[in-house]
């Protein structure tokens, strides 16, 4: 039998179903509900506006879009940051719009920390950076992380890769290690079409993993992988 997961966000009412597709939850209960819309990690079902806010002396990321109040792209409640730029580019991706490294706004890291972190995100169980691809952007990845966990240290830290661990424990930048060892959940693997059915809690598609604390990992693998 298969098994479906119903989630109601306490702060908005709303519900969201995993495990089965649109049309058949209509038929299932199209007659006491609104109809269903079709979501997945990193396809929010609204939000915030971004403007410029480039300073050349400081940290910038190219920003898709800021978003609050998501359960789909990790435990519980989420504010999440969708980084611009994606060289993967999967076929089938529910958001080609953020594979463009030239689309989105360009951002100053100290505004982009103040918008994940607003008010009007909470209640909020943690933090995800989404993309595109998060680690088209290592050097504001690691950066982000650091001031989210320097602020709020206890605060649940989610990151979504294309990329497979394997395959980012062999990148070059040093800022692609830092962040691996301070994010709570790594989310990896490229999203695979035929293989999105019955996918699981926060992944889109079956392949991808849930690998908690990847810097353990890494660290376990020594220097062989350096």
């Amino acid at each position: 039998m298969r098994e479906l997961t119903w989630i109601v966000d306490p702060a908005t009412g709303r519900l969201v179903v995993e495990g089965i597709e649109c049309d058949e939850l209509n038929a299932l209960v199209g007659d006491l509900l609104p109809p269903a819309r079709e979501v997945n990690c990193a396809r929010p079902l609204g939000s915030l506006s971004l403007s410029s806010g480039a300073d050349p002396c400081g940290l910038t990321l190219r920003v898709a879009r800021l978003y609050h109040g998501s359960v789909v792209d990790g435990p519980g409640r989420r504010s999440v940051v969708q980084l611009q730029g994606c060289p993967i580019r999967c076929r089938g991706c529910y958001v080609p719009e953020t594979h463009d490294p030239t689309g989105g706004v360009l951002v100053n890291l100290a505004d982009i920390v103040r918008g994940i972190l607003d008010p009007i995100g909470e209640p909020r169980d943690g933090v995800t950076v989404t993309g595109g691809e998060a680690f088209s952007q290592p050097a504001g990845l690691a950066a982000l992380i650091k001031e989210l966990k320097a602020l709020m240290l206890s605060l649940h830290t989610v990151v979504y890769s294309g990329y497979t661990l394997e395959v980012l424990a062999c990148r070059p930048e040093p800022e692609v290690r830092e962040a691996l060892h301070i994010i709570d959940l790594l989310v990896d693997g490229p999203f695979v079409a035929a293989l999105a059915g019955g996918a699981g809690e926060w992944r889109g598609s079956r392949n991808q993993r849930l690998i908690p604390q990847p810097g353990r990992i890494l660290t376990g693998w020594g220097e062989s992988i350096k």
